[in-house]
């Protein structure tokens, strides 16, 4: 796998860092724990160390610049879902203050217009069809499965 440059991871890192400053604010409120430096990565637990999650929206993780927020210790172990979150890093890296507010107008869009999958059954709730058709979201799952098929073995997180 071809990494690019310092200077250029550098730079990625400063363009996410108002992101990631938002989710160090979001990870204190969520009583955040187990902070660590994991490849290239801020890494803690949301919640309280009784296993109760704090993360809104439930999900397994929340990225947030180069910060991740996980749901508990095992979903942090598991590595499909840290390469998906890494796409989500590599992603803040390119797009900066810009990648939050693509994220969140193309799910407000996708909720409002286009929440409505013919494949998927309609109990599944309508905010869950648009976040899964996020164009960002889209990819990381991409990824995530290519990952997990063996398709993707150095993927970044993945270790």
């Amino acid at each position: 796998m071809n990494r690019p440059a310092w200077w250029w991871r550098w730079f990625g890192y400063v363009l996410a860092t108002p992101n990631t400053l938002i989710g160090v604010l979001l990870a204190l409120w969520y009583r955040s724990h187990s902070w660590r430096w994991s490849a290239g990565c801020i890494e803690c637990i949301g919640g309280r160390k009784d296993g109760r999650t704090r993360i809104w929206g439930k999900p397994g993780a929340q990225t947030h610049g180069w910060l991740i927020v996980y749901a508990g210790a095992r979903r942090r172990a598991r590595s499909d879902l840290r390469v998906h979150e890494r796409v989500h890093v590599a992603q803040a890296m390119v797009g900066s203050l810009a990648y939050l507010a693509a994220y969140g107008l193309h799910f407000a869009w996708r909720y409002v217009r286009n929440a409505a999958y013919a494949e998927w059954p309609s109990t599944i709730p309508r905010w869950r069809r648009a976040y899964r058709g996020i164009c960002f979201e889209e990819q990381a799952y991409r990824i995530e499965a290519e990952f997990a098929a063996g398709k993707r073995p150095n993927a970044w997180g993945a270790r």
